[in-house]
């Protein structure tokens, strides 16, 4: 779900308006709008569509819902393992200081 500026929205969109906002169809608007109950309202020029609070509550649940999916849902662009590199840039093993161990180490800097 992408980033959506609360305080440039305008105070009502259509289904199709709201389906563009979001980057989905139609019948997977349908389904959140069903399953967090968020009906469309007919606005006084006779088009269906969602006020801007509730915009912004379906926006909020589906947001919630995806960041709990790994990749937000989609499939990942890389591989979905971890990077671990097999050798460190300073030539110690991975995870270790570039420094040395404490052990390593003198006590005084300058001594």
């Amino acid at each position: 779900m992408k980033y959506i500026n609360y305080n440039e929205m305008k105070d009502f969109y259509t289904i199709d308006e709201v389906c563009r906002l979001f980057e989905m169809d139609k019948a997977e608007l349908r389904h959140y709008a069903e399953k967090y109950d968020i009906r469309p309202q007919e606005d006084q020029y006779g088009n269906w569509g969602f006020r801007k609070v509730l915009v912004r509550k379906l926006h909020n649940h589906i947001y919630k819902e995806q960041r709990n999916r790994p990749h937000g849902g989609k499939d990942a662009p890389w591989d979905s393992k971890p990077y671990k590199p097999d050798k460190s840039p300073w030539g110690n093993k991975p995870g270790s200081s570039p420094w040395g161990n404490r052990s390593e180490r003198k006590s005084r800097p300058w001594a």
